[in-house]
């Protein structure tokens, strides 16, 4: 018997687990598979978007990869739905506004300004970018577990673009806003998250402190901190997908937004 799958990801539907983490580089989810979690096997590789199962404290999970910016990522979140995933949290990069937050800090997203580009596609710009509050906790129960991170929670901010142009950017109204920090794929997520009716949730490790990264012109996300910190976030978000599997709802009781 054929098994179906979604139209440009090439994932099975209906035979993967529940639980999520999606990463923006193949490489990271590449990692992931190799490195955390064991049994490992790719489930597809198309373009950007490259998946694995395997197991983390021996509970199935997949990890997968959805690219740079909101467009492409879209689409991962939209085909990992259709596949019958119900809970997704996006573990990537970002730069703070907030001293407190420096390189390898975590931020956990309670919600996000929408500047992706992409959203204002498919609902009103009033329409909130929200995180699931049960995905949040469990990522704060999980940061509190490991002495050495450095974590905040509260608003980021996502954006369609990484280089300003002319009309230059917003990164002091944001300090000034207490938003905790910028990138590039969150609000999207809870966007498509809300209208497909799954839990998401978004936790980021800060490889640059923007306003330091803005007088100096450099921007260095390949230090060992950065890398630690990546370490940290990857464990922090396995270890909140797994403890939310239990409670994710079943794929047939998710609302169609196209219906």
């Amino acid at each position: 018997m054929d098994i179906k799958t979604t139209p440009i990801c090439s994932l099975p539907i209906g035979k993967l687990p529940r639980s999520c983490v999606v990463v923006g580089d193949p490489n990271r989810a590449k990692l992931v598979s190799e490195k955390l979690m064991k049994n490992s096997r790719l489930i597809c590789a198309v373009r950007e978007y490259h998946c694995y199962q395997g197991t983390w404290k021996d509970i199935e999970l997949i990890v997968m990869s959805h690219g740079i910016g909101g467009g492409g990522a879209s689409v991962c979140f939209e085909e990992l739905i259709q596949a019958g995933v119900t809970t997704i949290i996006r573990a990537g990069t970002a730069g703070s506004f907030d001293p407190r937050y420096r390189e390898g800090s975590l931020v956990i997203a309670t919600g996000a300004v929408r500047g992706d580009g992409v959203s204002e596609g498919l609902v009103p710009l009033g329409y909130p970018a929200l995180a699931d509050h049960e995905v949040v906790q469990a990522l704060i129960d999980s940061a509190k577990k490991v002495p050495e991170i450095n974590y905040g929670v509260g608003i980021i901010t996502t954006v369609g673009h990484f280089f300003d142009g002319p009309l230059g950017n917003h990164n002091k109204l944001w300090a000034r806003s207490r938003v905790l920090a910028i990138e590039m794929e969150a609000s999207i997520l809870f966007i498509v998250s809300s209208l497909r009716g799954i839990r998401a949730g978004c936790c980021v490790n800060i490889d640059n402190y923007i306003f330091e990264r803005e007088i100096t012109e450099k921007y260095e996300p390949n230090r060992e901190v950065v890398h630690q910190g990546t370490y940290r976030m990857l464990e922090v978000a396995l270890d909140s997908a797994v403890s939310l599997l239990e409670s994710s709802p079943e794929p047939n009781t998710i609302t169609n937004g196209n219906k």
